[in-house]
C-alpha cells in the first residue's frame, strides 16, 4: 500500500490528543480539516493510480472514512474542524475505522 497513505490512515487512526499534537508540532493548530486534507490528497491520487493493489475490504473502508470527511466538509460547519471536535462521534468513527485498516495491511 502507498506509504503516504498508511501515514495518513495512521495519523487518523491516533488518539485525538495525539492528533492535537501533530497539529501543534506541524503549526497547524487547531485546524483539524488539516487532517482530512492529508487523507483525501493521497486517497484522491491512488483511487486514479493504483486500482488492483487494494482489497475490495480495504477500499470499502477507505470509502467509508472519505464519506463521513466530505459529509463533515459539506455541512460548511465549522465547529466539525475544530480542535473540539476531534472528541465527537465523527471523529471518533473515523479513528475507528483508521484503526481497523492499520490491523488489515500490517
Amino acid at each position: 500500500m502507498n506509504e503516504f497513505l498508511v501515514n495518513s490512515i495512521k495519523l487518523l487512526a491516533a488518539t485525538s490528543n495525539e492528533q492535537r499534537e501533530y497539529l501543534k508540532k506541524s503549526g497547524l493548530f487547531p485546524c483539524t480539516d488539516e487532517l482530512a486534507l492529508a487523507f483525501d490528497d493521497v486517497y484522491r491520487y491512488l483511487k486514479t493510480q493504483d486500482k488492483d493493489s487494494l482489497s475490495l475490504q480495504i477500499k470499502n473502508k477507505l470509502a467509508e472514512i472519505d464519506t463521513i470527511l466530505d459529509v463533515l466538509s459539506n455541512l460548511h460547519d465549522d465547529s466539525n474542524w475544530n480542535e473540539k471536535s476531534l472528541d465527537d462521534s465523527n471523529w471518533t468513527k473515523v479513528r475507528r475505522i483508521a484503526k481497523s485498516l492499520l490491523e488489515e495491511i500490517d
